[in-house]
């Protein structure tokens, strides 16, 4: 990480996204260049108006999934031989650009964006207003939660086309998921459990392959082949045991000897939910055992992160739809409260 030692710079740079993870204030060209390759590959750099810059740069880097902010205060084009091994997804946080990426320009604004693949060239071009949001997610867990969709094993590239659409249905999801995940890490008011950010890694991944199209989609889209009973209460069975641990698509698919997406069908067929709607479950029963076996330490929060449930509104309201009342009315009951 770089001196942020302008007090000036700091002083015009603050509540931009992700600021707990600062990582550079420079009106230096050749600091910024550094730290950009540092995260996205080695860079060229070119800036129209140098008395004008002033970067600005965070980034919140997580198991599968790195995040970066940045802003330029001047018009500024990057040039990427080649991009690291992640796939890199620029989103126009203010103002518009455009890049270059398999050969292609693309536009990068509210409606879509280009995907920068690992070992590609790349680039991007943007104006001083431009304020841009990355997300980096990892090769190799790409191809992992892919292949678990699957249940085969997954070449290098996967051949995604460049263009994200971000009005996709899908992508508009992500895209709010995203936003969901910057949010908590941004809150300051704990860390989120490691089992909700592990699922919620999973899902940014999973989401991204199914809505961009790829050399795999039209497999990953077709009718799955059904999963034996057996393999669906091998998976139960799993969840049961290590329902306070992350639960990733591609481990039950390896746990089950089926594609995730055999299993995941399978499950709505034969039991009505999901593999993560299982878990949720699982999850929420543990929860009110550990509330009606309170202790004088327990709260709801403590039992909700606990159990692995990252948004603690969204944990009350799961409980109230399947226990009938709020799990701050179960401690109060059983404290003699009411």
């Amino acid at each position: 990480m770089l001196p942020l030692n302008d007090s000036r710079i700091l002083a015009q740079a603050i509540n931009k996204p992700l600021d707990r993870f600062p990582v550079i204030r420079t009106e230096n060209v050749d600091e910024m260049k550094a730290t950009i390759a540092e995260y996205y590959g080695d860079v060229r750099l070119e800036v129209s108006g140098n008395s004008d810059f002033r970067a600005h740069g965070n980034h919140c880097q997580l198991s599968r999934v790195g995040i970066s902010y940045a802003s330029y205060g001047a018009a500024v084009s990057h040039f990427y031989p080649s991009l690291s091994p992640s796939y890199a997804v620029p989103l126009a946080a203010a103002g518009a650009g455009w890049g270059k990426s398999a050969g292609r320009a693309i536009g990068v604004n509210r409606r879509q964006t280009l995907i920068g693949s690992p070992g590609m060239p790349g680039e991007l071009h943007v104006g001083p207003e431009f304020e841009e949001l990355t997300v980096q997610l990892d090769a190799s867990a790409v191809r992992q939660a892919l292949a678990g969709l699957l249940g085969t094993e997954i070449a290098s590239d996967l051949g995604f086309e460049p263009v994200l659409n971000l009005e996709d249905p899908t992508n508009r999801l992500w895209r709010r998921l995203l936003q969901f995940l910057i949010d908590e890490v941004e809150a300051g008011d704990g860390e989120l459990p490691l089992a909700a950010l592990g699922e919620i890694e999973q899902a940014l991944i999973v989401m991204f392959l199914k809505a961009n199209p790829h050399r795999y989609s039209a497999r990953l889209h077709g009718q799955p082949v059904a999963a034996a009973p057996r393999q669906v209460r091998l998976a139960e069975e799993y969840i049961e045991a290590h329902w306070d641990q992350p639960i990733s698509v591609e481990l039950l698919s390896q746990l089950s000897g089926v594609s995730a997406r055999s299993l995941f069908d399978s499950f709505r067929k034969s039991r009505g939910y999901s593999p993560m709607a299982f878990v949720k479950q699982v999850r929420l029963r543990h929860a009110r055992q550990m509330l009606l076996s309170r202790d004088a330490d327990t709260t709801v929060a403590k039992v909700a992160f606990l159990c692995g449930f990252g948004n603690l509104g969204n944990f009350a309201k799961d409980f109230r739809d399947t226990f009938g009342e709020l799990p701050s009315q179960t401690l109060k009951r059983v404290s003699g409260g009411g």
